[in-house]
């Protein structure tokens, strides 16, 4: 959550190119540490080609201000999908716990947690049944076709989503998460040597961006 938080402080900066692959050299230090070799690739080869895209001045004028904006936005962007990787739902609702947060917040956004791995898994299923019923067999066909894509995968899909919420939410309730007394919980977390270099990082770039 550090992360995130300070990730989001950097965006409203003004960032050099340097500094942001400071930023980067960091969250790919954290992943490798935690494992997430493939991310810490991503994290800077994605930016780099993104970087060298919104230099490029023959592209389209949309596809530049696509590349430019995501250039600038890497670092928040890299910083949530490490929170998602590494974090599961029951840590982050315990750890933002902890910070005396209202429950309500912690309500909804331990159902958004829940929420979101659904939404690939029914895309996923959605397509199966169009490709059993002889539509959409080939991925050209989605672009010659695109409203008919639109309208049979984008209607259920909200449809199958509205119900999903719906039934997270009241699981969310019965486990008495959204209680006015604290709940008892049986794990109990510190911070550890990670955690203490995380700040220590976010300390020291801001040394550097203010000296």
């Amino acid at each position: 959550m550090i992360l995130v938080i300070f990730a989001a402080i950097t965006y409203g900066m003004h960032v050099t190119a340097g500094e942001r692959a400071y930023l980067l050299i960091g969250l790919a230090v954290c992943a490798c540490l935690v494992g997430r070799f493939k991310m810490a690739l991503v994290t800077l080869l994605g930016y780099l080609v993104v970087y060298q895209m919104s230099r490029v001045e023959m592209l389209p004028m949309w596809l530049f201000r696509f590349t430019f904006m995501l250039s600038h936005i890497w670092v928040p962007l890299m910083a949530g999908h490490f929170l998602l990787l590494t974090t599961s739902a029951y840590e982050l609702i315990h750890g933002l716990r902890k910070w005396h947060l209202p429950e309500s917040f912690l309500l909804t956004l331990g159902v958004m947690f829940r929420f979101l791995p659904l939404i690939k898994k029914e895309v996923r299923v959605l397509h199966v049944s169009l490709k059993t019923r002889g539509l959409f067999l080939r991925k050209r066909d989605i672009v010659r076709q695109p409203h008919r894509y639109m309208e049979y995968i984008v209607v259920p899909l909200l449809m199958s989503l509205l119900r999903s919420a719906q039934d997270l939410t009241i699981a969310t309730l019965t486990k008495g998460l959204a209680v006015t007394k604290r709940p008892s919980e049986f794990v109990q977390s510190r911070w550890t040597w990670l955690d203490w270099s995380v700040c220590v990082w976010c300390l020291s770039f801001l040394i550097l961006k203010f000296r």
